[in-house]
C-alpha cells in the first residue's frame, strides 16, 4: 500500500516539475527573445521614420569630398535629384559651388564625374551654368562635351544656341548627335539649314534626329526618314536596337508628325492604332490622329 501511495505521488508531482520547466523557458528564453525582437522593430521604424534623405547639397558633398567611387555616385545622384525642379536649390551660394566643383573635376581621372555634373547643371534650367557648359565644350574627352551640349539643350538659352550651332560638324558622331537633338529642343527656324545638312550625316541616329527637328519646325524636308521610323520592318534591320528602343524612336517619330502630316502619314498613323503590338504605340498614333 505505501508503495502505491509513493507511486501516485511521484505521479502527481511529473505536472508539476513539467509546469516549473515550461516557466523557467519562458521567462529566461522565450519572452527576453520576443522583448528583443520587439525592441529591433522599434528601433528600425524609428530610424525609418526619422531618416532624412539625401539633398542636392548633400550629394555635391559627396563629390567635393568623397572616395572616387562615392563621387562619382554623388555626381550620378545629383544629376538624378536635379531634374525634380522642387529639389533644385536657387541661392547663389549652391551654384557657385556646383561651377567649382565642375571646374575642379578636370582633374578627375572618371569623366563620369564631370559627366554627371554637366547634366546635374543642365537640369536645373538655371541660365547662370550656361558660360561654364559652353566653356566646357572644349574638353578633350567628347563624352563630356556630348554631356554639356545635352545639358545646354535642357536650358535653351540664346546664348547656348548660337554654342551649339557650333558644334553640330563635329569629329565625334555622339557630339554631333546632342548637338542636333540640344538644337531641336529650341524649335527655331535658324538652325533649318543645319537640319537639313544633318539628314546626310554618316550616323543613322543623326539623320533621324535630324528628321524629327525638322518636324518640329514644320519642314517636312525629313519625311522619308520619319516614315522608316514608323516602319517595324525597318527598325528590325538594327539588330542592336531592342523592342523598348524602337518603341521610344517610333513615340517619338509620331509626337512631331501632327505638325508636317498628309495623307501617306494618316495612312501609317491608322495602322499602327489599329496593329502595332505596342499599345503604347497605338495610343499614341490614335492622339496624332486627333481621335
Amino acid at each position: 500500500m505505501t508503495d502505491k501511495i509513493k507511486i501516485e505521488n511521484i505521479e502527481e508531482q511529473e505536472p508539476v516539475k513539467k509546469s516549473a520547466l515550461r516557466v523557467i523557458i519562458h521567462s529566461f528564453f522565450v519572452v527576453p527573445f520576443l522583448i528583443a525582437i520587439f525592441a529591433v522593430i522599434v528601433f528600425l521604424m524609428v530610424k525609418v521614420l526619422t531618416v532624412e534623405p539625401n539633398t542636392a547639397q548633400d550629394y555635391l558633398e559627396h563629390v567635393k569630398i568623397g572616395g572616387t567611387t562615392k563621387r562619382w555616385q554623388g555626381a550620378f545622384e545629383l544629376s538624378k535629384i536635379l531634374s525634380n525642379p522642387k529639389m533644385v536649390p536657387k541661392d547663389e551660394r549652391f551654384v557657385q559651388e556646383m561651377i567649382s566643383t565642375f571646374e575642379y573635376s578636370v582633374h578627375e581621372r572618371n569623366p563620369l564625374i564631370r559627366s554627371y555634373l554637366a547634366l546635374a547643371m543642365g537640369r536645373t534650367g538655371d541660365e547662370r551654368y550656361i558660360s561654364t557648359l559652353i566653356n566646357a565644350l572644349q574638353d578633350k574627352d567628347y563624352s563630356i562635351v556630348a554631356s554639356c551640349a545635352h545639358s545646354l539643350g535642357l536650358i535653351r538659352s540664346s546664348d547656348g544656341f548660337v554654342a551649339l550651332q557650333n558644334m553640330t560638324d563635329h569629329e565625334d558622331a555622339q557630339v554631333r548627335l546632342q548637338s542636333i537633338i540640344s538644337l531641336g529642343n529650341y524649335r527655331k527656324i535658324e538652325a533649318e539649314d543645319i537640319f537639313v545638312s544633318a539628314l546626310a550625316d554618316q550616323e543613322v541616329n543623326i539623320r533621324w534626329d535630324a528628321a524629327v527637328a525638322l518636324a518640329k519646325i514644320k519642314n517636312n524636308r525629313g519625311s522619308m526618314i520619319l516614315l522608316d521610323l514608323l516602319d517595324r520592318n525597318y527598325l528590325d534591320s538594327f539588330p542592336n536596337i531592342d523592342p523598348l528602343e524602337q518603341d521610344q524612336a517610333m513615340l517619338v517619330a509620331i509626337q512631331v508628325i501632327p505638325n508636317i502630316i498628309d495623307a501617306e502619314f494618316e495612312s501609317m498613323l491608322r495602322n499602327l492604332r489599329d496593329n502595332d503590338r505596342s499599345m503604347k504605340v497605338r495610343e499614341a498614333a490614335r492622339r496624332a490622329l486627333n481621335e
